[in-house]
C-alpha cells in the first residue's frame, strides 16, 4: 500500500533535506523551497504538484534545489491548460544549480489531471563517468546515431551528457491536445564533474541546441538543434520552441554544427511547367560559403548541377532558390551545404516529378549492414504497414503502423539474425500493395 502525503502547501527551511523514496507520493498543493534546502527524489518515486500555476514551485531566500538524476524520479505538475512559464530548480548531484523552465504558451486540453511529468539525469544512472550517453539513454530513445549517416556514425561525442524529460503522456494523466511550448536548459559544462565529459568532440564552450527524440519516427535531426547558447559558470539554452507536433518526451543539447552547418529550416521542390524550381530557407548560417545542388534518378547516385552563393554569416532567415532547367521524369534532390574551411553536409532528400503526379511506390531497397533500408515514396500522409519475407513465403520482420508523409520516406529494418539470401519486401498501404525484392549479403 502506497503512503500519500498530502498538504496544501509547504515550506522547506534551511539546510532541511527531505528524501522521496520508492513508492511514497508527496503530493502537495504548492512546494516553496528556502534557503537552498533540497528536495531529493530517488528510485522511481514521484511529487505530485497540484497547483496549475506557476507558483506551485518556487524558490525564496537564496535558492533551492530539487535532485531528480533519473529517468523515473519525476515531479509531475498538473498544470493542465494553464499558461505561464514554470522554473524548476533542478541541481546536479553535485550541487550545482541548473534550473530548467518550461513555458506553457496554449493550445492545450484541459482534463482535470492533465500533467507534465519532469525528470533529469546523467551518466551517474550507470554508476559511471561515461560520456557515451547511448549507454544511459531514455527508456523510448532507440539510438543516439548521426541524422544524415544513421548507424554509420554514433553522434554521442557531439551531445551533452545529459537528458531532460518532459512526457506529456504518462498513463492516467495524459493530455489529449498537447501545446506549444518554449523551452530553457541550463547544464554543468566541466569535464571533471560536469555533463560535458572528457571524450567528447565537443567541450564546455562548444554551442550546443535543444533536440527532442521523435520516438514514433526513430529519429533525432527531423527537429534541427533550436535555442540560444550561452556560455558560463553554467550554460544555458533558451528559447527552444516546438509545436505540438515536435513536443516528445526525451530531450537534449547537441552540437549546433552537427548534423548541419547551417540551420536548415525548409526544403522543398516544385514542377512548374517542364522545370523544377528548389527552394530552400535558413535560420541562421555561420561562416557558410555555397549550396551545391545534387540530383539523382535512383537516390543513390548523385551529380552536381548548380551552385549558390550563400550569405556567409547570418542569424536571421534567409530565403534561396535555383531552377532546373531540364528535370528529370523523376528526380530525387538534395543539397551540399559547404563551408568556408570546405567541411560539408547534406540535407535531406526531396523528389518531384514533372510528368505525372507522383504515385506511391516503393522506390528503392538496399542491404546497409545492420539494417535493410528502404525508400517509399508517398502520394499523400497515410500509414503504411511493411513485411519481409524470406525465400519460404514466411514473415521474418515487419513493422506496422509507419507513419508516411507526403514525398520521399527512409525506413530502416534492423536486419538482427537474418541469413543471406533473396528476401521480398511487402508495403501495404490505402493504395494498395507494393512489393520489392532485395538481397541481403
Amino acid at each position: 500500500m502506497k503512503k500519500r502525503f498530502t498538504n496544501t502547501g509547504f515550506r522547506h527551511a534551511l539546510g532541511l533535506i527531505v528524501l522521496i523514496p520508492l513508492g511514497v507520493i508527496a503530493q502537495n498543493g504548492r512546494i516553496v523551497l528556502n534557503n537552498d534546502a533540497w528536495l531529493r527524489i530517488d528510485n522511481g518515486a514521484w511529487v505530485v504538484v497540484e497547483e496549475p500555476t506557476n507558483i506551485g514551485i518556487s524558490t525564496m531566500g537564496t535558492g533551492g534545489n530539487i535532485r531528480s538524476e533519473g529517468e523515473f524520479n519525476r515531479i509531475r505538475w498538473q498544470i493542465r491548460n494553464t499558461i505561464g512559464v514554470y522554473t524548476i530548480p533542478f541541481t546536479t548531484a553535485n550541487g550545482v544549480k541548473m534550473p530548467f523552465t518550461y513555458a506553457a504558451i496554449g493550445g492545450a486540453s484541459n482534463e482535470a489531471t492533465a500533467s507534465i511529468c519532469f525528470s533529469t539525469y546523467n551518466y551517474g544512472l550507470i554508476g559511471a563517468t561515461n560520456w557515451n550517453n547511448d549507454l544511459y539513454r531514455p527508456s523510448d530513445v532507440t539510438h543516439m546515431n548521426n541524422y544524415w549517416l544513421g548507424a554509420a556514425q554514433p553522434n554521442s561525442d557531439n551531445v551533452v551528457d545529459r537528458f531532460w524529460i518532459l512526457d506529456p503522456g504518462v498513463t492516467g494523466f495524459a493530455y489529449g491536445t498537447l501545446p506549444t511550448i518554449q523551452l530553457g536548459f541550463t547544464y554543468d559544462p566541466s569535464a571533471g564533474t560536469g555533463d560535458v565529459r572528457t571524450g567528447n568532440a565537443i567541450t564546455g564552450v562548444s554551442a550546443v541546441g535543444a533536440q527532442r527524440f521523435n520516438s514514433p519516427l526513430g529519429q533525432w535531426g527531423d527537429y534541427l538543434p533550436a535555442g540560444v547558447f550561452a556560455a558560463g559558470a553554467v550554460n544555458s539554452v533558451t528559447g527552444a520552441n516546438a509545436t505540438p507536433a515536435n513536443f516528445f518526451r526525451s530531450w537534449t543539447l547537441s552540437n549546433i554544427l552537427e548534423p548541419l552547418p547551417v540551420e536548415l529550416l525548409a526544403f522543398r521542390a516544385a514542377c512548374v511547367v517542364d522545370r523544377v524550381r528548389l527552394e530552400w530557407s535558413t535560420g541562421s548560417e555561420s561562416n557558410s560559403s555555397h549550396f551545391t545542388i545534387q540530383r539523382s534518378g535512383n537516390d543513390q547516385v548523385f551529380e552536381d548541377i548548380g551552385q549558390v552563393a550563400a550569405v556567409g554569416t547570418s542569424s536571421t532567415m534567409t530565403n534561396y532558390a535555383w531552377v532546373d532547367e531540364r528535370p528529370l521524369a523523376m528526380g530525387y534532390y538534395r543539397l551540399r551545404m559547404v563551408d568556408i574551411d570546405e567541411s560539408s553536409t547534406l540535407s535531406p532528400l526531396v523528389a518531384v516529378t514533372c510528368k505525372d503526379p507522383p504515385q506511391t511506390a516503393l522506390v528503392n531497397a538496399w542491404d546497409g549492414g545492420a539494417d535493410l533500408n528502404i525508400t517509399v515514396l508517398s502520394s499523400m500522409d497515410q500509414v503504411m504497414n511493411l513485411e519481409l519475407f524470406d525465400a519460404r513465403g514466411r514473415v521474418v520482420a515487419q513493422r506496422n503502423n509507419l507513419n508516411m508523409t507526403e514525398g520521399l520516406n527512409r525506413v530502416e529494418l534492423p536486419q538482427g539474425d537474418l541469413a543471406m539470401g533473396i528476401y521480398t519486401i511487402v508495403l501495404r498501404s490505402s493504395e494498395g500493395l507494393f512489393t520489392r525484392r532485395v538481397p541481403l549479403y
